[in-house]
């Protein structure tokens, strides 16, 4: 990793590893997923147990893609996956006019929100809850993962007498092929307004017609950024997707779970890898709005969606 650091400045100070035993193992996770990167610190983080090998990063430095990268570096194997990238395709506008669409969206017709439990106490502490299943391996794409996380989202607002009448999936991406792959961040989104009812067909079809949104330019940031902070409460679909597909690599690795960053209004990022024999399944739910119990509810309502 200490080589990878020099090879790839971007990443940072050399990352310490930290040795972690089984039964800690769930407490340096939430520590890796809450803490906050400092401008001193490295950009990646690593710890090593029994048979499992731990990394994240700050989300400015690499993308999922990157992550796969960083592990191949620290194992020193091969890792690829099958998900072939969207490459150049372009946004279907430029960032000033889709900002203007997203602040009229939250004026007017903002995402649904995934309903916090009335029985909910809300946590002092920041961060996300994380669970995780392993199934069988099968092609789950992206697509029908996001099909499923809607028709759960739908379920738990109903059980908890909550509307849900404008579900908009974000749906993470890479511009780059998976067999190409970099600890870099190479990343593009699309916003899906996914209907009543619709199964994976359908949303193929909307993804299909859909282009990526723009990228967040720096040069406008200082203009856009206090608007967004103000109708942050509005603004942001009502959960993230982001699938890293078939990963082939040595048989060294036998599963992987991968917690992409939640973000939106909800604070819902449901996550996917196959590998192996094993395609798991995440959930990461902002716990200023949802418990453990309602993180592993929500993940079992999406597993029942496929």
């Amino acid at each position: 990793m200490a080589d990878a650091t020099e090879r790839f400045p971007h990443l940072g100070e050399p990352p310490s590893v930290r040795l972690v035993e089984s039964p800690e193992w769930s407490v340096v996770r939430a520590d890796f997923a809450d803490r906050p990167y400092q401008d001193s610190e490295p950009l990646v983080r690593v710890a090593v147990g029994a048979n499992r090998l731990l990394v994240a990063a700050h989300h400015g430095a690499v993308d999922g893609f990157g992550l796969l990268a960083l592990i191949g570096i620290a194992l020193d194997t091969p890792v690829s996956s099958s998900a072939r990238g969207i490459g150049r395709r372009p946004a279907a506008c430029g960032f000033l006019i889709s900002t203007a669409l997203r602040l009229t969206e939250a004026l007017f017709a903002p995402p649904a929100r995934v309903a916090t439990p009335d029985s909910y106490l809300p946590s002092d502490r920041a961060g996300t809850a994380l669970t995780s299943v392993d199934l069988p391996v099968s092609r789950i794409g992206s697509v029908t993962l996001t099909a499923a996380t809607t028709r759960a989202v739908r379920m738990w607002n109903h059980r908890h007498g909550a509307a849900t009448p404008r579900v908009v999936a974000a749906l993470g991406a890479s511009r780059r092929p998976g067999d190409a792959l970099a600890p870099d961040r190479c990343t593009a989104f699309y916003r899906l307004r996914v209907p009543f009812g619709a199964e994976p067909a359908t949303v193929r079809r909307i993804l299909e017609q859909s282009a990526p949104e723009p990228d967040f330019p720096a040069t406008a940031s200082s203009v856009v950024r206090p608007v967004i902070r103000a109708l942050a409460n509005r603004l942001g679909a009502t959960f993230l997707v982001s699938n890293l597909g078939v990963v082939r690599t040595s048989p060294l690795i036998r599963s992987l779970a991968f917690h992409p960053a939640a973000s939106g209004r909800s604070g819902i990022a449901v996550g996917a890898a196959t590998c192996g024999e094993n395609t798991t399944v995440t959930v990461g739910a902002r716990r200023s709005s949802f418990d453990q119990a309602a993180a592993d509810e929500i993940l079992r309502l999406i597993i029942e969606g496929f």
